[in-house]
């Protein structure tokens, strides 16, 4: 896969990482997504999960001051299990934040 088809991929889905980048390009991902595409899914595992939170509380009160479109939100929660270095079975936490504009 070229690093073209994958930059389309990611332009393609409205769904946003959550890492180490700064705060404040999670926020304005998200509210790009949603002023293309009227939903978009923060998604975030382990010590990230506070930071997705946050992302997705900022862009909620933005958009309020911005426009007054409400928008609605769905939350999941679960764990990836996956196999670490020495075979360990480890679990982690995830959250996925659907926002969408009603």
């Amino acid at each position: 896969m070229t690093n073209n088809h994958k930059e389309k991929l990611t332009t393609e889905t409205n769904e946003i990482f959550i890492g180490s980048k700064p705060f404040m390009k999670y926020v304005i991902a998200t509210m790009m997504q949603l002023e293309q595409n009227n939903s978009a899914i923060i998604k975030a595992r382990g010590k990230f999960i506070s930071r997705g939170v946050d992302v997705a509380e900022v862009v909620k009160k933005r958009l309020k001051e911005k426009s007054e479109t409400p928008l609605s939100q769905e939350i999941i929660i679960g764990t990836d299990a996956f196999e670490g270095e020495e075979g360990k079975k480890i679990n982690v936490s995830t959250i996925d934040i659907s926002l969408k504009r009603s």
